[in-house]
């Protein structure tokens, strides 16, 4: 009797338990098509709520770790989601997209290299991820793996990834592995899928000043600027071409524009103060150097620059004084007792006018030479 009341206990408590697990498995699914349905209406947070819910009734329940993972990604919860992509890997190993996106948020935290593995595993689950190829391709470009990077872009594009993206990072790698011409097509297959996009420009003009045509740099530079007016780069680079062709007054407006964009843009405030140096705008030039030398006191370049430019407006003790300072920062500096000596000429100190050119001479600045005779007598 005891045995058979033992038996049908258990029997109740079985029947209770499958119960129970149905009813859990159908609350987990509920919530898993809340949770879809949400994900669909991009409301990220509502719908990760439900995959957590979901979750919590069956927590094998692989897809809302997966589902909940890319909600965590749209919300920039970038470890959160890396912990759900991989709890989805471990229920599921042969979940190749589990690993697809995986890799991806690796590749947002900037770890390149375990996005590379991740990326490579995604593919040996499944080799049409076309996604994978596109995404370590961008990996091994941040690595500066350009040759595996071209590769993988093209594995993509004949798998039919036609996207501007695509395009666009072969390229700037082509580029970089100095293969000019093949990265101007990439980058013009780029600018035609997307007309209204500056990058593909922009890096168009890099390559032109690379290659020292600073009419097409020009060129891609100006379509850029209509492009994207506030890119304060694009002025910049636009200046330097424009400097480079001694279009001094041109040059000079697009390292304003630049500096006004970016005030600390210090490559654009150097060729500013340079341009207005060669334009005979000494009184400028004198200011650009002054801040130039705020954010570098140590560049005796600066020194000299703008010493000389104090000689052209008559301040020849303040350039004496960058000329010493050139000379206190780099002993050994020809032109800048050159240029110390001319400053002891204009302040009549001939004595010590005679010593720097000497020293100049000495040290082997041939504009020296001629000058010693005339100072030293």
């Amino acid at each position: 009797m005891f045995s058979k009341i033992l038996c049908l206990s258990f029997l109740i408590i079985c029947n209770f338990y499958l119960r129970s697990q149905t009813s859990t498995n159908s609350l987990a699914v509920e919530n898993y098509n809340k949770g879809v349905e949400n994900s669909n209406a991009k409301n990220y947070e509502l719908a990760l709520s439900f995959y957590s819910r979901c979750i919590e009734a069956d927590p094998n329940y692989v897809k809302a770790y997966y589902n909940r993972g890319n909600c965590k990604i749209n919300l920039k919860d970038l470890h959160g989601a890396l912990a759900d992509f991989q709890q989805t890997i471990t229920l599921d190993p042969e979940f190749a997209k589990a690993y697809l996106f995986k890799g991806y948020t690796q590749l947002l935290l900037e770890d390149h290299q375990n996005a590379i593995s991740t990326f490579t595993q995604a593919i040996t689950k499944d080799a049409t991820l076309t996604k994978a190829f596109v995404n370590r391709g961008t990996a091994y470009m941040k690595v500066g793996n350009y040759e595996m990077a071209i590769n993988d872009f093209t594995k993509a594009i004949t798998m039919g990834e036609q996207s501007y993206s695509v395009y666009l990072n072969r390229g700037i790698c082509k580029s970089k592995k100095e293969d000019y011409q093949n990265a101007l097509a990439d980058l013009n297959a780029a600018s035609d899928l997307k007309p209204d996009q500056s990058i593909s420009s922009a890096e168009k003009a890099k390559i032109y000043l690379k290659l020292e045509k600073w009419n097409e740099a020009i060129s891609e530079l100006t379509i850029g600027i209509r492009k994207n007016p506030a890119d304060a780069e694009l002025y910049h680079q636009r200046g330097f071409a424009k400097l480079m062709m001694e279009d001094l007054n041109a040059a000079l407006l697009d390292f304003a524009i630049c500096l006004q964009l970016k005030p600390e843009h210090q490559a654009a405030l150097q060729n500013k103060a340079l341009t207005s140096f060669k334009l005979g705008k000494h009184e400028d030039a004198v200011m650009d150097y002054s801040q130039l030398l705020k954010l570098d006191s140590d560049n005796e370049l600066y020194y000299i620059q703008r010493g000389i430019s104090y000689l052209e407006v008559k301040q020849y003790e303040k350039a004496l004084d960058d000329f010493s300072e050139a000379i206190h920062q780099k002993s050994d500096f020809a032109e800048a007792y050159f240029n110390r000596a001319n400053a002891y000429t204009k302040l009549l100190d001939h004595k010590k006018a005679c010593k720097d050119i000497k020293e100049s001479a000495k040290l082997g600045y041939r504009p020296a030479f001629a000058h010693v005779d005339n100072l030293c007598n």
